[in-house]
């Protein structure tokens, strides 16, 4: 059947052909104008971010508070990431934030030659670069602006410089700390490889609209660097449900969240460390008051030198077994990270007396129970760059928990020693300050938790979010 009769009128499949066409075009020019331009309208009311995380999303922290804020002042968000682990309810129940999965391509293991390491990188850079251009620039409704961490640095800044420019989207960055530095650990910050790596990140990370940096020296680096856009220095705050437990809420959390199954699954003579029959609850008065409870959390990466906490635990072993006023030491590592397994093994050769060492992935609710629960914190982070700051002290601070942190520069940003927590350089110094805090003085532990919550009562993430970027992103009139 033809388009048109015999008389030169359409038919009934021309009718409807041209019934198809139209509605085709009018669909298009309705698309152009509700996702495809930039800014709001009557039909598009809330501007749209892409946040870009080439991390797992329930890792990162950081970026998974500047999602829900960003929803909370009026943006639509696209959470581009992994999802290894669970983002956390405020981001998987916000109507606002729709997570945009990446898939990750097969790593090299930890301790395998460098050579295959390099060979094995652009790859991996090609895989994960194609399914960024996908998301971002395709799948995607045009953003009015694009929020990307640094690092990783390869291949996404230059991925979303191209998408912002190709889409009109504003870029945002959110230095975290410098790629090239991180490379550095495995390379050698002489290599070619990571001279280049620095280059790239200078001139693909240049231009912005804006740039966050985590510590005052890092905001110093980037005017250094001659970056263009507007530099605003964001250092990290504990979000607003970050809080001390009372007593009753840590003899609840401790008896349902059962650190004492922990002991007893992967340590050795759990019976008598535990003190069963008489207590063998950690959440129990009675043996709350014989155990001290110390929390680390670590990415069990080569930044962090976790045998130092070892070596330290060794050392106070010594000094409990000729002083029975040393408390017994409880010590919750949580986290995941490629070392993970290999310090377990040595942990669990360790023949230790007074103290135990369990590790622990917690859901992402229960994390800040447990810090709420502590009695101390330990941070073993140290920068690549000298210029980032550990988020876990902030979550330990926004807790009331004062922490032992292992010295670095610009560390004074975050912990004051004898302020907010005691600095160290090494396990001796460590053991010590066990010490000090549970034997010696332990009014100073008293002291250190107070002041801790008082420089953090009035101070969280929401509050700092809204004071300093939020215009960034949304003028004040509109902001909900």
């Amino acid at each position: 059947m033809g388009w048109f009769t015999d008389n030169g009128n359409l038919s009934m499949g021309g009718m409807l052909l041209v019934v198809i066409c139209l509605y085709l075009l009018g669909m298009r020019i309705l698309r152009l104008y509700i996702f495809d331009s930039t800014g709001t309208s009557i039909m598009r009311p809330r501007p749209i971010v892409q946040v870009v995380v080439l991390g797992d999303i329930g890792r990162s922290p950081r970026m998974r508070c500047h999602a829900v804020s960003l929803a909370d002042a009026g943006c639509q968000v696209d959470l581009i990431g992994y999802v290894e682990t669970s983002p956390g309810s405020r981001v998987t129940t916000n109507r606002h934030i729709r997570i945009r999965r990446i898939h990750s391509a097969w790593s090299v293991p930890e301790g395998m030659p460098r050579l295959l390491y390099l060979l094995w990188a652009p790859f991996k850079a090609v895989f994960v670069a194609c399914q960024l251009v996908w998301i971002m620039g395709g799948i995607t409704q045009h953003p009015d602006f694009i929020f990307v961490q640094n690092p990783p640095a390869i291949p996404t800044l230059v991925i979303a410089r191209v998408i912002a420019t190709l889409r009109q989207a504003r870029l945002v960055i959110d230095w975290h700390n410098f790629g090239y530095s991180v490379l550095g650990i495995k390379l050698g910050m002489a290599n070619k490889v990571v001279q280049f790596a620095k280059r790239y990140e200078q001139y693909f990370g240049n231009t912005a609209y804006a740039h966050l940096t985590v510590t005052d020296r890092m905001h110093g680096e980037l005017d250094k660097w001659g970056v263009s856009g507007r530099v605003i220095t964001f250092k990290d705050r504990p979000p607003y449900h970050f809080a001390r437990l009372s007593s009753d809420r840590i003899h609840e959390f401790l008896g349902a969240v059962r650190l004492d199954t922990l002991v007893r699954q992967q340590t050795l003579n759990a019976s008598h460390f535990l003190n069963e029959p008489n207590s063998g609850n950690f959440s129990s008065a009675a043996f709350r008051d014989e155990v001290r409870l110390i929390v680390s959390s670590t990415s069990w990466t080569e930044d962090e030198d976790f045998s130092i906490l070892l070596r330290a635990v060794e050392q106070y072993e010594v000094y409990a077994k000729d002083n029975k006023q040393c408390p017994k030491l409880l010590f919750v590592i949580t986290g995941k990270g490629p070392l993970k397994s290999m310090y377990e093994e040595q942990i669990s050769r360790m023949p230790l007396e007074r103290t135990r060492i369990v590790t622990a992935w917690l859901e992402t609710a229960d994390y800040p129970l447990l810090l709420g629960s502590a009695d101390l914190g330990i941070s073993l982070h140290t920068s690549t760059s000298g210029m980032d700051l550990p988020m876990k002290v902030v979550d330990m601070f926004g807790c009331g928990l004062p922490v032992c942190a292992v010295s670095f520069e610009c560390l004074d940003e975050l912990v004051v020693h004898g302020k907010n927590g005691l600095t160290f350089s090494s396990s001796a110094e460590l053991a010590e300050h066990w010490m000090d805090l549970f034997v010696r003085s332990p009014a100073t532990l008293h002291q250190l938790h107070q002041n801790v919550v008082d420089e953090y009562k009035d101070q969280s993430w929401e509050r700092q979010w809204k004071n300093t970027i939020s215009d960034l992103f949304v003028p004040p009139a509109d902001q909900s």
